[in-house]
């Protein structure tokens, strides 16, 4: 069976019809409403999404750019009538769509064209693998000079993400490794600038410093700026000290720089309070006490997460978690 697909039409008859057609040739799920398709492919990878332009409340090419935000290599197909051709026309143009095709659409055209966006899903997917690859080694050189140089930084780098890892998952993101990759680049300044090392730990740092830690942070994105495929980790760094913002109605790009900004602040600061012999509980309860410079959700998460790791066992394991071979092994793996 082939990589799954999403068929998008408010012709109940039509998508019933195709799924009955297709459902031997490829694993089909069908969608009557843009609504629909959206929450499918939130919950689910699909790729290749065929949608008609026309249907009531988001048009076609409304929920394909939409579907693209969520997932970039999704292959997107449109299906249009005569009337519609030139909006087609100009949704291909802009990037938004692989193909689109005329309706009424014979069985073996549209078969056709599905082949050729799954074609073009592999071929993206496996650029993508290239890219990855490239991208987790330029991050495990970056991590292993800092193991090497600034080794202090290096733990702290590990725990933050460890503690990022832990949050991240009460927001069920599908693929955390930019968040993980922030928390470990995070650090990279202490190679600059060693003596900034002295200044992360205490509660001082949640007294007044945002403007040093924010200069700080805007080194290391400018660093990491032009570093190919790294632009959202860059950002999630750079933003981690800016008020708390919603999270709700953000486009899949600013969500994830949103969150993962949102998240390196707790877990850093976290990090400090646990680092000036806090408990974890005295370190949370410092930080609810401070909850406006948190976002409310993250906060939540955290707590969470002290309540799964009361003994001291737990806070020993954390503050001595570093084993350098042990993460360059997992950011390669």
């Amino acid at each position: 069976m082939t990589e799954p697909i999403l068929f998008v039409d408010d012709d109940v008859n039509l998508v019933s019809a195709v799924q009955r057609n297709l459902h031997k040739t490829y694993s089909i799920a069908i969608a009557t409403s843009a609504q629909d398709a959206l929450a499918a492919a939130a919950a689910d990878s699909y790729a290749v999404v065929v949608s008609d332009l026309q249907m009531p409340g988001m048009s076609g090419i409304e929920l394909l750019t939409r579907i693209k935000e969520l997932s970039p290599e999704t292959v997107r197909i449109l299906l249009t009538g005569h009337a519609d051709l030139e909006a087609a026309i100009d949704a291909v143009n802009e990037g938004n769509i692989f193909r689109f095709l005329r309706k009424p659409c014979p069985q073996v055209l549209l078969k056709k064209t599905v082949d050729a966006g799954l074609v073009q899903y592999r071929l993206q997917m496996a650029e993508r693998d290239v890219l990855q690859e490239t991208l987790v080694g330029a991050v495990a050189v970056f991590v292993d000079i800092l193991s090497a140089v600034q080794p202090a930084a290096f733990g702290r780098a590990a725990r933050l993400r460890w503690c990022m890892r832990k949050l991240a998952l009460e927001f069920r993101v599908r693929d955390h490794w930019q968040f993980e990759a922030a928390a470990m680049l995070s650090q990279i300044g202490a190679l600059l600038a060693p003596e900034t090392l002295e200044r992360h730990a205490g509660t001082h740092l949640l007294e007044g410093n945002l403007d040093r830690l924010r200069a700080e942070a805007k080194v290391v994105e400018q660093l990491l700026e032009s570093v190919p495929r790294l632009h959202t980790v860059a950002q999630i760094i750079d933003r981690q000290y800016e008020d708390p913002q919603t999270l709700e109605g953000l486009s899949a790009k600013a969500y994830t720089i949103a969150l993962g900004a949102h998240l390196l602040r707790v877990a850093g600061d976290f990090d400090r309070l646990v680092g000036a012999d806090f408990s974890f509980s005295a370190a949370l309860a410092e930080m609810q006490r401070r909850s406006g410079a948190y976002h409310p959700e993250v906060l939540a998460a955290l707590q969470k997460l002290v309540q799964g790791e009361r003994s001291d066992t737990a806070q020993e394991q954390y503050l001595f978690r570093p084993i350098a071979e042990e993460v360059l092994r997992s950011l390669r793996s």
